[in-house]
Order: structure tokens, then sequence, then C-alpha cells
């Protein structure tokens, strides 16, 4: 340390020193809080692209996809199942005649029960299946979703079909 040097402290005093100290000290905390603080956000970012598009990710929405088609194939053959049913119903009572103001109390009675169940099961099974169909296209138009859709082409709703009926 020079004589001069010496004489610039004495001059300032000693609390010059330890402001420049405390304010070297001051800027460096700043740099490494801001710099962490980046790399923080880096890392939650990070984070977020492994738990969403991760491999686990991955096939966990690949399998949603799957199981929500095969509901949908099923329901699809349930309501062919229910279809039948009701045209079953129609022929079982044929036999009665066309107009079926002639037929008995009791025959109309059952049929109109018959009839009537069999288009609320139909209309049942038709909304299962279009809830299935509303959740599969509302995952796979998210763009996180979208890659891991098992069906080009979306499956159709089909509920507007049986509510006329």
């Amino acid at each position: 340390m020079s004589w001069k040097s010496y004489e610039n402290a004495v001059e300032k005093g000693p609390g010059a020193l330890l402001f420049k100290a405390f304010g070297l000290i001051l800027a460096v905390l700043i740099v490494l809080g801001i710099t962490g603080y980046i790399f923080g956000l880096f890392g939650e970012a990070a984070q977020v692209a492994q738990e969403e598009l991760g491999p686990k990710a991955a096939l966990a929405k690949y399998e949603w996809f799957i199981e929500q088609a095969n509901g949908i194939e099923k329901m699809d053959k349930d309501i062919t199942m229910f279809e039948d049913r009701t045209k079953q119903i129609d022929e079982q009572y044929k036999s009665y005649g066309d107009d079926k103001a002639k037929w008995p109390a009791h025959i109309q009675v059952q049929y109109n029960k018959e009839k009537q169940q069999g288009r609320e099961d139909l209309i049942a099974i038709a909304s299962q299946r279009n809830n299935l169909v509303k959740e599969y296209h509302s995952a796979s138009d998210k763009f996180n979703w979208k890659p891991f859709q098992t069906r080009p082409d979306k499956p159709k709703e089909r509920f507007n079909d049986y509510v006329v009926k």
C-alpha cells in the first residue's frame, strides 16, 4: 500500500471503505439473486415439461385415449344392441296388426311400456357414449394431448339420432 492510498483512506475515513465493501457485496448478492431466479424459472419450466410431456405422462395419455376409444366402441355395440331390441319389440307385437288402436288395452299398455323402456335405455347408452366422445374431443384439442390421440378422425356424437324418435 502506498503512502498516497493511506492518505486518501485517512481523509475519507474508515466508513468510506466499509461503504464500498458493502456496496460490492450488495451488487454481488443482487446479481446472484437474479441469476438464481432465472435458473429457477428454467428449472420449473423443465419440471413442467417433464410432467406434461415426459415418457410417463405420454404413456398415461396414450393409455387414456386407448381406454376412451375402447369405451366408445363398446358403447357403439351397445347402441346397436338396443336399436335391435326396439326393433324386436315391434316385431313381437306385429301379430296384433298395424293399427294399434284395435289392440286389446292390456297389450297396448304392455307394448307402450316395453317400447318406452327400450327408448329410454337407448337414449341413456347414447348419452353415456356422447359423454365419452366429448371427453375424447376435449382431450384431443389440448396441444399436449393431441399427439397421443388414437383416432385420426374424431368419433361423432349420436345422441341427436334418438331425441326425435
